[in-house]
C-alpha cells in the first residue's frame, strides 16, 4: 500500500530537512577557532588586518597591522600567511595542484589555531612584533558571523522550501519535479558556501574539501533542474531521450571534476556553469519560438524565464565570469547569492498572476504557515546561539514575536496582493439592485458591464458569439460570461489590464451575480404584478360597488336612504383604499345584508326581487370569498337595473360540499354574447370568480339572461 503525503506534510517535512541544514552550517562555522579579526588582502600579496573585534580576543591589534606569519612555537619558523589563504572560493585557482596545495595548507592553518598556543609575527605601522601571542578561542562568536553567511543560508532555505512548496502542490507535474531539483540543488550549493566563503582564516581541509564538493554538485544539480524544467515547461519541446542525454552530459561533467580530467578548477567547475547557462538561455528562446500563438504560455514563460535569466545569470555573470577570465569581481560571492531570489520572487509572482505551475492564490496560504513556523524556528534558534538565552524563554519570545510581527505583516500581504481581487459584496449587491430596478434595454446592460469591468478590469469586452459556450477561454486569458436576467453574454479579455488570468472562480463568480441578477428582476416584475393586481383590483371594486351603491343613490327617492347610501359608498371607498380586512361572517350574515341591500335597490328601480338561499349558512366565510359574492351580485343588480328593463330578478345562491354557487337570472330584454362586446364590469365579475378558481358564463334566454357563478369555498383562504 502506497502512503501519500499531503502538502502540508510534505512542506513539514522540507521544513525540518531545511532546518538541520541550517544547524548543521551553523553548528560547523561555530565549531571553528577564531581570533576576532577581519582580515583582507594586502596589495604586495599578504595579509593585513582591517580591523579586530573589540569584544574578540584580540581586540586591541591596531587596523592596519599585517599578519606576516603563524606559528605554534615563538622561536620556530612559521606559516607565512599569503593573500590566497583569505580567498572566498578555492575554485579560481588556475591548477589543480594549486588547489591541493591550498586545502593543504588551510589544514596546517587550522591544525595550528586548533593547538594549545599560537604565536604570530605582526608588522604595524612604525613597529615590528615577532613571536608575539595571538589569543584564539576554541569557538566563533555568533555575532561574528557576517551578512554574508546569513544571506546566503537565506537564499537556500528560500530555494529548497519554494521548490519543495510546487512540488507538494503539484507532485503529478514533470516540470514541478525540476523545479524542485533546482530548489534542492541550491539549497546544498548556499548553505556549504555559506560556511567555507565566511571563515575567518583557515578551515579543515577535508572539511574544505566536503564543502566545496557538495557546493559543486549543488551548482551543477541546480542547472539540471533548469535546464530540465525548460525542457518541458511551458511546452514539452524536448523529448525523454534528449533530457536523459543532458542529465549524462551534466553527471559527466561533474566526474570530470572528480577526476581531474580539465587542466584546472576554472575549466572543470566554472565552464560547466556558463555552458548550463547558455543551455537555460538557449532553451528559452526556443520555448519562446514555440509557444507563438498561445498567449498563456508565453506569459508563463516571460515570469519565469526572465526571473531565471536574470537571476542565475546575474550570479555567473558577476562572479563565474570574471573568474574565468582571471579577472577580479566586483561583488562577494556571498552576496551575489541574492540574484537567486530574483527566481524566487518571479516564481511567486508568476503564480499570482498568471497562474505558474498551475497554482492559484489558494496556495499561498500554504506558504504563509510554512513561513510563520520558520521564523519562529530561527529566531528560536538566533535566541539560543546568539544571545544565549535559555531554551524555553527563546520558544517564547520567538511565538510571541512572531503573533505581533509577522502575522500582522502577513495580512497586510494578503490584502495587498489578494483581497484587491476579492469583491466587495455590499457593493455587488447594491449593484446588482440598481439592475433590476434599472428598465430593461441599454441601460440595464450598460450598467451590468460596468459591474464586470469593476471586477475584472479586462482590456477588453465585446458580446460573445452565440455559440461560445460559458467558461474560461484561451486557457485564462479569456472568459466568456453568460447571458442571463435579460443580459446579452459577453466576453472578457485579459483581466486586470492583462496582469493576471481568469480561473474557475471568476466563472462561478459571474454566474451566481446573474443567478441574483435574475432573483432581483423577477422581484421587481412580481412587485410590479402586485401593484398592477391592487390598481385592477381597486379599479373592480370602485365599479362594483361603489358605482353599484351611487347608482342606487341616484335612483332612490327617499332622501334619507340617499344620505344612507352615499355614507356606505364612503366607508366601501376607505375599505378599498386602505385594503382592510373585516372580521369573518357567516354566510348568514352575509346573505341577510346582500339581501337587503338589493331589495332595496331593485325596490328603486321599480324591480321586483325573489331571493332564494339554500344550503349551510353557518359556516364562516372568508373575506376574499365574502368580497367576490358580494361584488359579483352588486355588479349584477346594477347590470340589470341600467341595461334590462326588466320587471323581476331571481337570485339563487346554494351551498354545497363547500362549493358557492351564484344564479342571478331576470326577465327583461335579454344579451347579446355575439353582438355585444364584453364591458368593464362582465369582465371584473369574471375575474374575481375565476381568480377563485371558479367558473362563470352568461346565457341568453327567451325571457331575459342568466348569469351562473360558481367557485370553490375555502375557509382556510386568508384575505387577499
Amino acid at each position: 500500500m502506497t502512503t501519500r503525503m499531503t502538502p502540508v506534510l510534505m512542506l513539514v517535512a522540507a521544513l525540518l530537512i531545511a532546518a538541520v541544514g541550517v544547524v548543521v552550517m551553523l553548528g560547523l562555522a561555530l565549531g571553528q577557532p577564531w581570533v576576532g579579526l577581519n582580515l583582507a588582502a594586502s596589495d604586495d600579496g599578504g595579509v593585513v588586518i582591517v580591523s579586530a573585534k573589540p569584544y574578540g580576543p584580540n581586540g586591541s591589534i591596531p587596523p592596519g597591522t599585517r599578519l606576516v606569519a603563524l606559528a605554534a612555537d615563538p622561536e620556530a619558523d612559521g606559516i607565512e600567511l599569503v593573500a590566497s589563504d583569505i580567498v572566498d572560493e578555492p575554485d579560481t585557482l588556475e591548477t589543480f595542484a594549486e588547489m591541493e596545495q591550498f586545502f593543504a595548507r588551510q589544514s596546517r592553518l587550522h591544525a595550528l589555531l586548533s593547538g594549545t598556543a599560537v604565536y604570530t609575527d605582526l608588522v604595524a605601522p612604525g613597529e615590528t612584533y615577532h613571536g608575539a601571542l595571538l589569543n584564539v578561542s576554541p569557538r566563533r562568536a555568533p555575532a561574528d558571523l557576517p551578512l554574508a553567511f546569513w544571506v546566503q543560508l537565506f537564499v537556500g532555505v528560500t530555494g529548497f522550501l519554494v521548490g519543495a512548496w510546487v512540488v507538494s502542490l503539484r507532485r503529478q507535474e514533470r516540470p514541478s519535479w525540476f523545479f524542485g531539483l533546482a530548489g534542492a540543488g541550491l539549497f546544498m550549493s548556499a548553505l556549504c558556501a555559506s560556511v567555507y566563503s565566511t571563515r575567518e582564516l583557515a578551515l579543515d581541509g577535508g572539511l574544505f574539501i566536503l564543502l566545496s564538493n557538495l557546493n559543486f554538485a549543488g551548482t551543477m544539480i541546480f542547472g539540471a533542474g533548469m535546464i530540465g524544467l525548460f525542457m518541458c515547461y511551458p511546452r514539452d519541446i524536448v523529448r525523454g531521450r534528449m533530457l536523459l542525454v543532458a542529465l549524462v552530459v551534466i553527471g559527466a561533467l561533474v566526474l570530470a571534476d572528480i577526476f581531474r580530467l580539465p587542466p584546472g578548477p576554472p575549466f572543470s567547475r566554472y565552464l560547466p556553469i556558463v555552458l548550463m547557462m547558455s543551455a537555460i538561455a538557449i532553451l528559452v528562446t526556443a520555448q519562446y519560438r514555440a509557444t507563438r500563438g498561445d498567449p498563456r504560455s508565453r506569459a508563463t514563460l516571460r515570469s519565469l524565464g526572465l526571473s531565471v535569466l536574470v537571476g542565475a545569470g546575474g550570479f555567473v555573470l558577476t562572479i563565474i565570469v570574471p573568474q574565468l577570465f582571471g579577472a577580479a569581481t566586483a561583488l562577494s560571492q556571498g552576496y551575489a547569492f541574492l540574484f537567486f531570489l530574483i527566481i524566487y520572487l518571479g516564481v511567486a509572482l508568476g503564480v499570482l498572476r498568471y497562474r505558474l505551475f498551475n497554482l492559484d492564490e489558494w496556495a499561498f496560504r500554504i506558504l504563509y504557515y510554512m513561513a510563520g513556523i520558520l521564523l519562529i524556528v530561527l529566531l528560536d534558534a538566533a535566541l539560543v546561539l546568539v544571545m544565549s538565552v535559555e531554551q524555553v524563554p527563546a520558544f517564547s519570545v520567538s511565538f510571541v514575536l512572531v503573533a505581533l510581527v509577522y502575522l500582522p505583516f502577513r495580512d497586510v500581504l494578503w490584502r495587498r496582493f489578494f483581497a484587491g481581487h476579492m469583491p466587495n459584496r455590499e457593493r455587488l449587491f447594491a449593484q446588482i439592485v440598481d439592475i433590476a430596478l434599472t428598465p430593461p434595454g441599454r441601460s440595464q446592460q450598460a450598467r451590468w458591464r460596468e459591474v464586470l469591468t469593476d471586477l475584472f478590469d479586462p482590456l477588453h469586452m465585446e458580446p460573445a458569439t452565440p455559440d461560445a459556450a460559458p467558461g474560461i477561454g484561451d486557457d485564462g486569458l479569456s472568459l466568456i460570461a453568460p447571458g442571463d436576467g435579460g443580459m446579452p453574454p459577453l466576453k472578457l479579455d485579459y483581466a486586470q489590464r492583462g496582469r493576471r488570468l481568469f480561473g474557475p472562480r471568476d466563472l462561478a463568480l459571474v454566474e451566481e451575480l446573474l443567478a441574483m441578477l435574475g432573483h432581483a428582476i423577477e422581484s421587481r416584475r412580481a412587485y410590479e404584478r402586485g401593484v398592477a393586481e391592487e390598481r385592477a383590483r381597486i379599479s373592480r371594486d370602485m365599479h362594483d360597488n361603489i358605482g353599484a351603491q351611487l347608482l342606487s343613490a341616484l335612483h332612490s327617492r327617499s332622501i334619507a336612504r340617499k344620505d344612507a347610501m352615499v355614507r356606505e359608498s364612503l366607508s366601501d371607498l376607505r375599505d378599498i383604499v386602505n385594503d382592510a380586512a373585516r372580521p369573518d361572517l357567516s354566510l348568514s350574515e352575509t346573505l341577510a345584508d346582500l339581501r337587503s341591500e338589493t331589495a332595496e335597490r331593485l325596490g328603486g328601480a321599480g324591480i321586483e326581487l325573489d331571493w332564494r338561499a339554500t344550503g349551510t349558512a353557518e359556516l364562516p366565510l372568508a373575506a376574499v370569498d365574502m368580497h367576490a359574492l358580494r361584488s359579483v351580485i352588486r355588479e349584477a343588480v346594477s347590470n340589470v337595473i341600467r341595461h334590462a328593463r326588466a320587471g323581476r330578478v331571481r337570485i339563487e345562491i346554494a351551498l354545497r360540499a363547500e362549493r358557492v354557487t351564484l344564479r342571478i337570472a331576470d326577465d327583461g330584454e335579454g344579451y347579446d354574447l355575439a353582438g355585444s362586446q364584453e364591458g368593464n364590469g362582465i369582465s371584473n365579475m369574471r375575474t374575481r370568480v375565476e381568480g377563485l378558481n371558479g367558473t362563470f358564463e352568461i346565457t341568453p334566454s327567451k325571457e331575459g339572461t342568466v348569469l351562473c357563478a360558481r367557485f370553490p369555498l375555502d375557509t382556510s383562504r386568508t384575505d387577499r
